[in-house]
């Protein structure tokens, strides 16, 4: 047979290429022209209340769903899980649930005073001694307002730690070690941004109109620099051991080199300081791979049982699952900064989102904290979609080689343990849960 091809060494016809340059270059006039044919603010909070609704609708439909089935457990999981922990579980998931929706309030409301209710306008005016179009300056502004965000969610942290967190007996976290933790967060967020946002607005001032590609090409390494340095800095609050016990440290080694995987450690996690649940994962990138276990999770599962927990997680890495996503999270980023990045310099676009003062500090405060957050309200489904996916593919190669009785066990036990319900509303579990719930999970592994 002969073929002739159409396409380019990328997959595309000449001709579709064609027509995606033209609605790329074209891109900004038509946002431009959107702009001017509506009543933006009006717009704008229309898309905030339409986000915050319907977060809300969702969140209603899981509490009444999972309320409705909190009687009577799963057949599936009738002969390992107690009635009483099924309620509990449902019963953890509606308190979270609604503490949740308060939050989704507060996130919105905060949203509509940075923006059309002046807040970012008065954070500039309140540094009237700072000049915020400098690279110091925008800096130091933008690091203030991600320290205050950040601050602005300790009373929310603190509830759901002391009040739903104990009350469901998951717990342990003491008041001194709450404090440590908040002040850490706090100095990294404000060291991390600044050095990010000065060098930001370097690239903004300093390379011409071709600034968004390049400020692209520094954030996605940024992107890449923190996933390997992930198990550096969870040090900076936990405290890693190796592993100690002997037989698992022989099982855990010799599926590592039945995967051909190179770990540069096996550690324990102290998760027991702030909480009882359990979990293991693997940290790092690259040379800086490492699996880690909360040491609350060796007292809940059997060897064989980790064993199938590990084999999972290597899945991931085996099918470049993290590479993957960071790739998409990276084309993300491009298209928003393309998109996006040609609206700077019109004076419209900040009129839309309520600034008075055109500025780069001001563009990057709205790209990050407001802009962002609402394009990822949008593809979130399609981001979950893509991350059960995985965790379906995951969970076939820990079938491979492990066994799959001991990864539904394990499942079942995390599952039990740290009361995640069994029963999620179907569209609320599509829109916000990164893994399939447990009953499709435990199916497709049958089907194996």
């Amino acid at each position: 047979m002969i073929s002739i091809n159409f396409f380019n060494s990328a997959g595309f016809p000449p001709f579709r290429l064609t027509l995606i340059a033209i609605l790329l270059h074209n891109t900004h006039f038509y946002i431009e022209l959107l702009l001017m044919t509506i009543n933006y603010q009006y717009f704008f909070i229309f898309i905030i209340l339409f986000a915050a609704i319907f977060e809300l609708w969702l969140n209603k439909r899981q509490i009444n769903f999972v309320s409705k089935n909190k009687n009577k457990v799963p057949e599936a999981f009738a002969k390992n899980i107690k009635l009483k922990d099924h309620k509990k579980a449902a019963d953890y998931t509606v308190a979270k649930t609604q503490f949740g929706s308060f939050g989704l309030v507060i996130s919105a409301l905060i949203t509509y005073y940075l923006t059309i209710g002046g807040g970012i306008n008065q954070l500039n005016s309140f540094f009237t001694h700072i000049d915020v179009t400098s690279l110091i300056g925008g800096s130091l502004v933008v690091t203030i307002l991600a320290v205050l965000l950040s601050a602005i969610e300790i009373p929310s942290n603190f509830y759901s730690t002391f009040v739903i967190e104990e009350k469901f007996g998951f717990n342990q976290t003491k008041t001194k070690t709450f404090i440590s933790d908040v002040l850490i967060d706090l100095t990294t967020t404000a060291a991390v941004t600044f050095v990010i946002m000065y060098i930001s607005l370097w690239i903004i001032s300093a390379l011409g109109t071709s600034w968004w590609f390049w400020l692209w090409v520094f954030l996605s390494s940024v992107i890449i620099i923190m996933s390997a340095l992930g198990p550096l800095l969870q040090q900076l609050k936990n405290k890693f051991s190796p592993l100690e016990d002997k037989k698992l440290k022989v099982i855990i080694e010799k599926l590592l080199k039945k995967c051909g995987f190179e770990s540069q450690g096996l550690f324990i996690m102290n998760g027991s300081l702030r909480s009882s649940h359990g979990n293991a994962f693997f940290g790092g990138f690259g040379k800086t791979k490492r699996i880690i276990f909360f040491d609350t999770l060796l007292d809940k599962l059997t060897h064989k049982e980790i064993e199938a927990v590990i084999a999972h997680e290597l899945g991931h890495f085996k099918m470049n699952h993290v590479k993957k996503f960071m790739a998409i999270m990276i084309t993300i980023l491009f298209l928003s900064l393309y998109v996006l990045g040609g609206l700077k310099d019109n004076p419209l676009f900040y009129e839309v989102l309520g600034v008075e003062m055109m500025s780069d500090a001001n563009f990057l405060m709205l790209f990050n904290f407001v802009l962002l957050n609402y394009l990822f309200f949008f593809i979130k489904p399609a981001m979950a979609f893509l991350s059960r996916k995985n965790e379906y593919e995951a969970d076939a190669y820990a079938c491979l080689v492990a066994k799959g009785d001991d990864l539904k066990r394990s499942l079942t036990k995390l599952y039990r343990d740290n009361a995640s319900t069994l029963t999620p509303d179907p569209l609320y579990s599509s829109f916000n849960h990164s893994h399939p719930p447990a009953l499709m999970r435990i199916k497709a592994i049958d089907k194996l």
